[in-house]
């Protein structure tokens, strides 16, 4: 019979700091993250390999033909995992303690521990592979590059913590590694830090298998972006930004504590353009958010409606209003009773044309522009609204930029990014109105209620008025 191993691995400071910390009854899932070299994987595969030994002392258990399969390992990619992770398990861990064992109708591939309990392993890009979640009973998951996946792809996985050996439930608990990214381990570890859990970064420094040079190749890669590089050497994941990010978190922090010095008043609205979508109505002064309203998917004339009151309350201010799909009735509608409408369809041609791919693209674009040269403040912003406004990527498209399509960022969020959407074409169209006043002239003195360019509604007050 095989005897139960004393696990002699030589830990850095940190990887000990983390394996620590997942001893404590209160953590419940753990980001071991940040700096590029700080030993991610090593950290995971030897923790799981001793979080296997330590259930098999502690419940005594003994060789069987039926292990009990305690807990999963994976990266987005399986054949990733199987490159990367797993050939890092078979360099550190002595092979005489395991076998690995190919997957099977009933079972998964697994790694054998000592013939008594098994750590079964794959990816996520499968449904099958998924699939086989909701049966399985473990007491732990790890998953290593967590920076690839999506909050969708673990909630599974978090429904499967629920094993119990003889009668006993597990300290269940949920480990990640991952590189410095805007994503939801941003949102859960650093900005909401939510109870239970714990982010250790992984340092380069602490790492003495590294080349001597490694920092200084780090700062020559990554000097012109110091958060970037803040990150990779640091693990300081409170400033990282993807480097094809529109619009920075840090120019957020910096307006939600900044007065607005944009003037005027719009409203701006995204309509709903499907069942489960709701449609985004904002109340602008300058930058500054004085109303929301969320409402559900409904009839164009509920929303003319309500966008009707809310102009006349407000001075008869302007409306921009995005008109594809169903907006497009809204527009209409509005129009017929003289409000002063800017439709924003995103998908027309920029003012701008040699420096944006489309509107939605110099929308968002020069909305990042003013965060950025701190011109706009925003002290009403939620937590949600944030999130969205910093979801999105741009990339160049012969040679003009170009916002990344909605369902990409609705990948990513897991839902539609309407508040961005709304908050944005807000102060474009902001950019873009004349004063109520101008606006009544126009009409009395041309009897219209739309121009198909707009462009003697539109053009009257270009950038920010100080």
């Amino acid at each position: 019979m095989q005897k139960i191993p004393e696990i002699k691995l030589f830990y850095t400071g940190r990887q000990h700091l983390a394996i620590e910390t997942l001893e404590r009854e209160e953590v419940k899932r753990l980001l071991y993250g940040g700096a590029k070299g700080g030993g991610k994987s090593f950290f995971l595969v030897t923790w799981a390999f001793k979080n296997a030994i330590d259930i098999i002392r502690k419940f005594n258990i003994k060789i069987t033909s039926h292990p009990i399969h305690i807990g999963w390992l994976g990266r987005k990619q399986s054949t990733d995992f199987t490159s990367t992770t797993l050939q890092t398990w078979r360099r550190v861990i002595p092979y005489k303690y395991y076998q690995l064992k190919s997957g099977t109708e009933k079972d998964s591939k697994h790694i054998l521990i000592m013939d008594r309990v098994a750590i079964d392993y794959g990816g996520l890009d499968r449904q099958e592979s998924i699939n086989k979640f909701n049966s399985a009973e473990y007491s732990f998951f790890g998953i290593d590059q967590a920076e690839e996946v999506d909050i969708d792809d673990i909630s599974v996985l978090r429904g499967s913590l629920r094993l119990t050996i003889e009668g006993q439930k597990l300290p269940y608990k949920e480990v990640y590694t991952a590189n410095p990214r805007q994503c939801w381990l941003r949102d859960e570890f650093i900005i909401e830090n939510k109870r239970g859990n714990v982010f250790v970064p992984a340092l380069p420094s602490d790492n003495p298998h590294l080349p001597d040079d490694y920092e200084k190749t780090l700062i020559d890669a990554f000097g012109y972006r110091p958060d970037l590089l803040a990150a990779y050497l640091y693990g300081d994941w409170s400033k990282i930004e993807d480097a094809a990010q529109v619009i920075l978190d840090k120019w957020i922090v910096s307006a939600m504590t900044a007065p607005s010095i944009m003037n005027g008043t719009i409203i701006a609205c995204d309509v709903a353009r499907f069942g489960d979508d709701k449609t985004e109505i904002q109340h602008l002064e300058g930058s500054q958010i004085i109303e929301e309203k969320s409402l559900p998917y409904g009839r164009t004339t509920e929303v003319s409606n309500i966008l009707t009151e809310m102009s006349r309350a407000n001075g008869d201010c302007p409306l921009v209003v995005d008109e594809i799909g169903v907006g497009a009735g809204v527009v209409d509608q509005l129009h017929e009773r003289g409000r002063y409408v800017i439709p924003f369809n995103a998908a027309e041609k920029a003012d701008d044309e040699k420096k944006y791919y489309n509107r939605r693209a110099e929308a968002w674009w020069e909305t990042a522009e003013h965060f950025s040269r701190r011109e706009m403040g925003c002290q009403r912003m939620s937590t949600e609204l944030r999130k969205q406004l910093c979801t999105p990527r741009y990339e160049f498209r012969n040679g003009k930029i170009l916002i990344e399509p909605k369902d990409k960022i609705k990948e990513r969020l897991g839902y539609s990014p309407d508040k961005g959407d709304c908050y944005v074409m807000g102060i474009w169209g902001l950019k873009r109105s004349v004063p109520a006043h101008q606006f009544k002239d126009v009409i009395l003195r041309t009897g219209q209620r739309k121009t198909k360019d707009q462009s003697v509604l539109t053009r009257g007050l270009k950038g920010i008025r100080k």
